[in-house]
């Protein structure tokens, strides 16, 4: 068993549990370069593409397309890939700390998102956990889906985490 320590808005929070979810370190690199390089990509096809647009009449806004697509100036030419690639870094920098990590423990599930426990449900409320894709799904007796959202990690390790501390686990790899 794991012990994490969560600074929670100005509180201290710890819990006796398994931590599942997130990127790992090989995971996060593949999201920055991914999204760095697909910036850098746009802003150096920004013109082209631009130009390409405003020459379809039945495109919107051609004005500002050919605005667009006629900034050539020298500094342009490896301005526009460098800004690219800032705003793709900063878009998989908000990727991976928005990925949901949860919690398990005995007595409760936390999800966490950017250092800060987003929700907690409790055990006595967990009537069944199932993934449906890649979305692990936290169900009541009544039905109602207590938790569904993306959790990234192997399918094995999430499942483990959950029958580990004595939650129901449904499903084929049950």
């Amino acid at each position: 068993m794991t012990v994490v320590t969560e600074n929670t808005g100005g509180r201290e929070h710890a819990a006796d549990g398994t931590r599942v979810g997130g990127f790992d370190t090989e995971g996060r690199w593949f999201v920055a370069a991914l999204l760095g390089l697909g910036g850098v990509a746009l802003g150096a096809l920004l013109p082209v593409l631009a130009g390409w647009a405003a020459e379809l009449p039945w495109m919107p806004f051609q004005g500002p397309l050919r605005l667009l697509g006629s900034f050539d100036g020298g500094w342009l030419v490896w301005g526009r890939p460098v800004i690219g690639g800032v705003l793709g870094l900063l878009a998989a920098a908000w990727v991976v700390t928005g990925s949901a990590v949860l919690v398990v423990g005995d007595e409760r599930v936390e999800v966490v998102r950017r250092g800060q426990v987003e929700r907690v449900v409790r055990r006595d409320q967990v009537d069944g956990v199932h993934r449906r894709g890649s979305k692990v799904v936290l169900v009541s007796a009544q039905g109602r889906e207590l938790f569904a959202d993306d959790v990234e990690g192997p399918k094995d390790a999430v499942r483990a985490a959950f029958v580990r501390h004595g939650y129901p686990w449904e499903g084929a790899d049950a």
